[in-house]
């Protein structure tokens, strides 16, 4: 028996952890429908991307990777029939599950709602063809590539005039795709970059040649119309020549002095046509200045180093740091209004969510300035734990921050009093230490006079102060 063990990492990427038990199967072989076809892989080269005879598995798989490739899904063709290449190096097939215990519908129905693929790297067995098949013979038996197991979330249908054999159900059945070498992967990525960087190369050609050809045709356009200009002048300057002349053989102080003034206004009329020949009106379209202008610059400048990123792939963590006065140094006054810090970050998610297909991650640092930020760009799986925590941190509705609020004043008013309290008993203490050493008096005094008396005490008092206010006038 061909038995596989398949472990289950509960932290994919951390070899620390101890994988958990997932399922023990073995390789199943589907059967043709009609009795009269003796193989069912022999049919047809479809037939063998449903072959699991040739899987050469080892005695322990663990599963600690996922990922959305486009080459994990199992929907693709078995093998690429454009070009015709039916030698396809991966392998495919079903495994049944004999131990019995049941787990593989719900690890299938995770993968599904998740839309991603299970992966597993090994050694790859001496036994395995295809890793010997593409001349890598050396190198797989030094051991430096493996193997890549797929269990895809959108395994394809079984063809019609295929079955299951008798007693086995589809619960008991997982669907999966081998590689023996895991760098074919890597080698199509490659030549995918150096095709679209041969497009990319001919597309600046032919903006390069476009942009020649509009500089050629600007040039001949103001040839002509310096020659047209010319003319002009020269006609000009004869027409005032022959009205001089014909003025002078009239004579006359009157005529020398029409004659001056159109003289005057011929070279005030060249200077003009002079100065708007400068400002050639069939040029293309000046560059976009202004606040306009600085927001598209930047954009182009961050579309490029966004591009440079996602084609490096070493790199996963980009930094983008953007200083206001140095990208609003060349708008007008009146326009750097219009231009904020909110806009340009507005502009870096919005490169970052096209360059990266939504797939990237953009946070901001902690800054000590206004008019300076950094922004780091995370791609996918590389992005930390407490900003990915910080991102999908939602808004309090109203009601809850209410709430809030009110318990923090109250817990404020609370400590006050309690402050206030503190402050009370330290005063009385205060004040008891020093009883002993000192008299209050006239605390509880009473004024026992009458009222017939306290109006004569205040008539008293006010002729008192008028005869002394008299007195004062007359001593001197």
């Amino acid at each position: 028996m061909n038995e596989t063990t398949i472990l289950l990492s509960p932290s994919p990427g951390d070899p620390n952890v101890t994988p958990d038990f997932l399922a023990t199967v073995e390789p199943l072989t589907l059967l043709p429908r009609d009795p009269s076809v003796q193989s069912a892989s022999s049919s047809s080269p479809k037939d063998d991307y449903f072959s699991s005879s040739s899987l050469t598995l080892p005695f322990e798989i663990v599963l600690d990777g996922y990922t959305r490739e486009p080459w994990s899904s199992g929907a693709q063709p078995p093998y690429d029939t454009d070009s015709g290449d039916v030698n396809n190096p991966w392998k495919c097939g079903y495994l049944q599950s004999t131990d019995g215990r049941n787990r593989l519908p719900g690890f299938f129905q995770y993968l599904q709602s998740r839309k991603k693929a299970a992966l597993a790297k090994f050694e790859p067995s001496p036994l395995d063809g295809t890793a010997f098949s593409n001349g890598s013979s050396v190198d797989a038996a030094s051991g430096n590539f493996k193997a890549l197991l797929v269990v895809p979330y959108d395994p394809p249908p079984i063809p019609d005039h295929l079955k299951l054999p008798d007693g086995v159900h589809s619960n008991q059945l997982i669907f999966v795709k081998y590689l023996g070498d895991e760098r074919l992967i890597f080698k199509k990525k490659r030549d995918k970059s150096a095709e679209e960087q041969k497009r990319k190369m001919m597309q600046v050609q032919q903006l390069q040649q476009e942009q020649q050809k509009k500089m050629m045709m600007q040039q001949k356009q103001k040839q002509q119309m310096q020659i047209r200009q010319q003319k002009m002048m020269q006609q000009n300057s004869q027409q005032h020549n022959q009205q001089q002349q014909s003025s002078t053989k009239k004579g006359g102080l009157l005529g020398s002095l029409l004659g001056a003034q159109r003289r005057t206004e011929n070279h005030l009329q060249m200077v003009r046509t002079k100065k708007t020949s400068s400002t050639d009106p069939l040029s293309s379209d000046p560059p976009a200045t202004g606040a306009a202008g600085a927001i598209s610059s930047f954009r182009t400048k961050i579309s490029t180093q966004l591009q440079r990123f996602h084609d490096d792939p070493t790199s996963f963590v980009e930094k983008v740091c953007i200083s206001l006065p140095d990208l609003v140094r060349g708008v007008p006054v009146e326009d750097r209004e219009k231009v904020t810090m909110d806009v340009f970050k507005y502009v870096v998610h919005e490169q970052v969510e096209e360059v990266g297909m939504d797939r990237w991650v953009a946070a901001k640092e902690p800054g000590a300035f206004l008019d300076e930020c950094v922004i780091c760009i995370y791609k996918e799986g590389h992005c930390p734990k407490d900003i990915l925590e910080e991102i999908n941190k939602g808004e309090l509705p109203d009601e809850i921050r209410g709430q809030q609020r009110h318990l923090q004043e109250t817990q404020s008013k609370a400590l006050q009093r309690k402050d206030k309290k503190k402050d009370e008993v330290i005063v009385k203490q205060s004040v008891g230490r020093r009883a002993a050493d000192v008299a209050v008096l006239n605390t509880s005094k009473r004024d026992r006079r009458t009222l017939e008396q306290i109006q004569r005490d205040m008539m008293m008092d006010g002729d008192g102060a008028n005869a002394s206010g008299k007195r004062g006038k007359f001593e001197s």
